[in-house]
This record gives structure tokens, C-alpha cells and sequence, in this order.
């Protein structure tokens, strides 16, 4: 089987795509993980695999931004911008450029987020969208919308305490429709830690 291929260059023909990936705020951009064609048993075997097709999820990053003033040094963003072009080689599977925030969970007490503060921890998702992905003509499917927002949002606590997480709920207010084809971007942040109880909000820009 031919391997998939991930349209980057769908993201860096997109100068509003290119400042986001050079923004040094940004301290993890992370390509989706290609697994083998007779693999069925991997996390995320839908973004994976099922909706790795040219017709539906033609390219994807997921990218980090810890805020409170961490930031990559100009060294870094420059490899990630050559690796997205195909200008240098890819370390880990997937992984452009991958530094460590520090975090972890080592405090079980509640703790709220101001999700319009810089410094409150935010993930991203760049994902190009083909026509595939239709619920009417040219316009996106209202359960891919769904399904993005718990993406990016699932990706968000990943990136934010080292470990994945199941949806318990999620609440999707719909306010205009998406025409396809097109590259959206999808932002997720913390709201309130409890526990093992974390709240999320995201949206699509």
C-alpha cells in the first residue's frame, strides 16, 4: 500500500499559517504519527489512519504554547520551518521540535485558569480539510467539528501534563458553518483543574 502523505505545504502557502509556526511561544509542533498500513491496534487509529486520506484530513500539526514567558530560540523555529518544508530530517516520529515544559501533577488542588490570560496553557491544531469530510455540499460535517474540538482539547492535556485523558463531556455550540475545502485552526485552553477532573474550552478559528 502506498504510504499516506501529510500536505504540509497546504499549511506554509498560508502566511497566517506561517507565523504560527514561527512563533517562538511555541515550544512543541507535533506531525501526525504515520503507522503501518496492516497496523490495528494503535492510539488514534481515526486521525491516524481512518481520516488519513486525501480527501478528508489532507494535513495536521498539533502545536503547544505553555505561556507564562517559555519560549524556543530562533535556532528552533528555524529547524521546525526546515523540516516542515522537507529541508531536513525528522528526529523522532513525528516530532519537528519537542522541548519539555516541566509540568506535571503532582497537586491534586483545584486550580482555575484565565483562558484570555497569555499565560494560560494553550494547544493548537492545523488541520487542512477536503471535501470528504462533507455533511452538505462544501460544507463541513457538524461531527467533524465535534470531533476536532475533543481532539484539540484531549491534545491540550497531553501536552500540558504528560498523559492522556477520556472525554466525560462536551458541550458544542455551533455558530456558523465551515465550507470546505480549507486549513482551520483549532485552540483549546485550561479552565479548571480539580483532581483528575480537568475542564477545557476550545473553538475554531
Amino acid at each position: 500500500l502506498t504510504p499516506q502523505t501529510e500536505h504540509l505545504e497546504d499549511f506554509t502557502a498560508l502566511e497566517w499559517c506561517n507565523r504560527i509556526l514561527s512563533d517562538p511561544g511555541v515550544t512543541k509542533i507535533q506531525k501526525r504519527v504515520k503507522l503501518p498500513p496492516l497496523n490495528t491496534d494503535a492510539p488514534n487509529n481515526f486521525f491516524a489512519k481512518t481520516l488519513f486520506k486525501d480527501d478528508a484530513v489532507r494535513a495536521y500539526l498539533s502545536l503547544y504554547r505553555p505561556g507564562k514567558g517559555q519560549r524556543r530560540n530562533t535556532v528552533d523555529a528555524r529547524v521546525s520551518s526546515d523540516a516542515l518544508l522537507g529541508r531536513e530530517k525528522v528526529g523522532e516520529e513525528g516530532a519537528i521540535f519537542s522541548g519539555s515544559n516541566g509540568s506535571g501533577r503532582a497537586e491534586k488542588k483545584e486550580i482555575s485558569y484565565d483562558p484570555e490570560s497569555p499565560d494560560t496553557p494553550e494547544a493548537l491544531l492545523l488541520v487542512s480539510l477536503a471535501p470528504g469530510l462533507d455533511g452538505g455540499i462544501h460544507r463541513l460535517h457538524g461531527g467533524v467539528t465535534a470531533t476536532l474540538l475533543d481532539q484539540v482539547m484531549g491534545i491540550l492535556i497531553s501536552y500540558a501534563h504528560e498523559n492522556t485523558s477520556a472525554t466525560a463531556e462536551l458541550n458544542v455550540k455551533y455558530k456558523k458553518a465551515v465550507r470546505t475545502p480549507a486549513v482551520v485552526l483549532l485552540r483549546a485552553r485550561i479552565v479548571r483543574e480539580a483532581g483528575r477532573w480537568i475542564e477545557t474550552v476550545a473553538w475554531m478559528e
